[in-house]
């Protein structure tokens, strides 16, 4: 009787392995030993969530945020007419090398502010004094249109040896007599993967250096924060994950596509492309360098954009709230899921229902955060969870599966103590075939009945525990070599042993047939070897015959609902029986029936004994053996023989 903890065990036992498997995700990724599984995870959400961001809409580009380009068009001016070029002062000076005269800016202030833009936006840091005249020039710009341009400014490094403090570098002081919008230029890539997808609309120096707010310090607007204010809309505080426009095949380049600076100052675009300035009315323009000299390029999970397209993506998700909120914590949806695949591998067993049960949750919280995703913008942390389901699942199905196997392993060989190796294999490996034969079918076999000669009349003579040691010796001796001839062992009957091939199906008449002549010969050479051992021992030696026939038979489960055995049943059960019983009478130590000799396809060794009538059959059998020649031939000789020359026999 199983004891209730042993009861207890089997019952949870999958369970136990499915929480091993839940408790190595959340410490391997959270703790140890892998300190950086916990990065993984991160890693893999932010995969999945850039993919729920390329694929989902982000806000509609704005139509009032134009980017006027340095680009390299702007930059070699090849495709205007030289008279042009010599007629305007600002493209003449935009030959010059860059950085260009300052004059260029003020001219590009004075032009846009004149069309009516609402906002003119610098993305250009002019920290340090250039020339005079030139500074003095963009400095009365400035002044000229107060409120409406928005000078760069950024949180860099003190120079060398002044230590690693962030400090706002802004522009030379000239141009901030007008007191012009200000707004720091500076994004910040990921530490996980190095994208930039967080724009910081608020800060302090506090936050720059130490990550937290000293308490009375000022506090600084990005670039997008400024223009966001300069638009009348309510500036968004601190860091916000931006939702991206763009498409998923294209990502966010062609978003805020740049337009050439040159144009504005290019008489005949001005007319045509930009209806003579009537195209910036009441917009926010900004200048920006956009070409790849510049190397002003920033990777996102939009794919990469320069400085000037980020800086109009931060503006247009802070105008309409489109922030992605992150869940970064993976223990909810690993507890969550952990706790389903619990459940799981308790109540579901069956192999294809779990393996695709499983599939089914597993897409149906990819599904969940997705949507999630979509429609409200927060991406969940999932990928600890799913993690922590599969692993465990499979923990559990891993564990089961090797308990199996050792369950199968103890039954085989539990069963090979009471039937023959091969139908325990079918019973446990082949359940269905296994089902099919048990129940009866008609198969042709091979039949081989081996039996002792005069073990009755030894049995009286002799030590009862001797013999049947002696007799177990011989036994395991002989079915060794008819299960390495692959043969099934049927049964004992006392000392006799009857054995079969084909009845489990598969293989041929020859296959079959040889294998068990084959067998035959060395059961009788084990038997010599066995022989000379007892007799070196002072015990007597055994003698045997072994009888061979092929024929149609009955295989299948025979007995009662307490006690069954298969074996096979039929004429050809019986004629082996007969033939064996033979060989004494032959004096041949194997005796075969014809339809094993030709399916067999043997002749070496092969001794031809004629046709014989069998006792209980109408026609007679030709027979073949296996033996000493001389001794058979000479016993022939002695049998009486009817009319046709066949032998006619009595016995059994």
């Amino acid at each position: 009787m199983t004891s209730p903890p042993l009861n207890f065990w089997n019952r949870w036992r999958k369970s136990f392995a499915c929480l091993v498997g839940i408790v190595i995700v959340m410490l391997g990724f959270g703790k140890l030993p892998f300190p950086n599984g916990w990065a993984f995870v991160e890693r893999v959400d932010r995969e999945f969530g850039d993919w729920i961001i390329r694929r989902s809409e982000g806000p509609p580009e704005k139509a009032d945020l134009v980017l006027l380009g340095i680009d390299e068009p702007s930059m070699a001016l090849d495709g205007l007419d030289p008279a042009e070029l010599s007629a305007s002062p600002v493209l003449s000076m935009m030959r010059q090398r860059f950085p260009w005269d300052r004059r260029v800016w003020a001219a590009a202030i004075d032009r846009l502010a004149g069309a009516g833009a609402k906002l003119i936006v610098l993305d250009l840091i002019f920290a340090e004094a250039s020339d005079a005249e030139a500074d003095a020039e963009l400095a009365a710009a400035i002044q000229r249109h107060p409120g409406k341009v928005l000078l760069a400014s950024v949180f860099s490094p003190r120079g060398a040896g002044q230590g690693n403090e962030y400090m706002l570098t802004v522009p030379d002081e000239r141009f901030l007599e007008a007191e012009p919008r200000l707004g720091y230029v500076n994004f910040y890539k990921d530490q996980i993967d190095g994208l930039e997808r967080i724009a910081r609309y608020t800060t302090t120096k506090g936050i720059e250096n130490e990550g937290i707010r000293r308490s009375g310090e000022p506090e600084f607007r990005s670039l997008a924060a400024e223009v966001i204010q300069a638009m009348g809309a309510e500036v968004p505080s601190g860091d916000r994950e931006l939702r991206f426009s763009g498409d998923k095949d294209t990502g966010a380049a062609e978003v805020y596509a740049p337009k050439s600076i040159y144009g504005i100052f290019a008489d005949k675009e001005w007319k045509i492309n930009y209806a003579s300035g009537a195209f910036f009315h009441d917009k926010v323009v900004m200048i920006g360098p956009v070409a790849p000299r510049f190397q002003d390029i920033h990777s996102t999970p939009m794919g990469s954009i320069t400085g000037p397209q980020l800086h109009l993506q931060a503006v247009a998700c802070g105008l309409d709230k489109a922030f992605i909120r992150r869940s970064t914590n993976s223990w909810p949806a690993m507890v969550l899921l952990g706790l389903v695949a619990l459940a799981w591998t308790r109540w579901v067993s069956r192999p294809l229902e779990s393996v695709f049960g499983l599939m089914g949750i597993a897409v149906g919280v990819v599904g969940i955060a997705v949507w999630v995703g979509f429609v409200f913008s927060l991406l969940l942390s999932v990928s600890g969870g799913l993690l922590a389901l599969v692993c465990g699942w499979a923990v559990a199905q891993s564990y089961e599966m090797v308990t199996e196997r050792l369950e199968k392993l103890r039954l085989r060989r539990d069963f090979r103590r009471f039937v023959s190796r091969d139908v325990a294999d079918a019973m446990i490996a082949q359940q269905d075939e296994w089902r099919e034969t048990a129940a009866g079918v008609k198969r042709r076999v091979v039949v081989l009945f081996s039996d002792v000669r005069g073990f009755t009349e030894r049995s009286e003579l002799s030590d009862p525990g001797e013999l049947v040691k002696q007799l177990n010796e011989y036994l395991t001796s002989m079915v060794a070599v008819i299960f390495r001839h692959g043969g099934t062992l049927d049964k004992f009957i006392g000392d006799a042993v009857m054995a079969h091939w084909g009845a489990l199906g598969g293989g041929s008449d020859e296959d079959h047939a040889r294998k068990a002549i084959y067998a035959a010969r060395d059961m009788i050479a084990e038997l010599s070897r066995l022989n000379a051992t007892w007799q070196a021992a002072g015990k007597a030696p055994f003698e045997i015959g072994v009888g061979l026939h092929l024929g149609e038979a009955i295989a299948g489960e025979i007995g009662s609902p307490d006690r069954t055995e298969f074996g096979v049943i039929g004429d050809t059960v019986n004629l082996a029986s007969r033939l064996e019983g033979l060989t004494k009478v032959f004096h041949s130590d194997v005796i075969f029936s014809d339809d094993v000799r030709h399916a067999s396809g043997i002749v070496d060794g092969i001794l031809e004994l004629g046709l014989v009538r069998v006792k209980g059959r109408r026609n007679p059998v030709r027979l073949f053996g296996i033996g000493d020649e001389a001794s058979v031939h000479e016993h022939l000789k002695t049998f009486a023989r009817d009319a046709n020359g066949v032998i006619v026999m009595s016995v059994k």
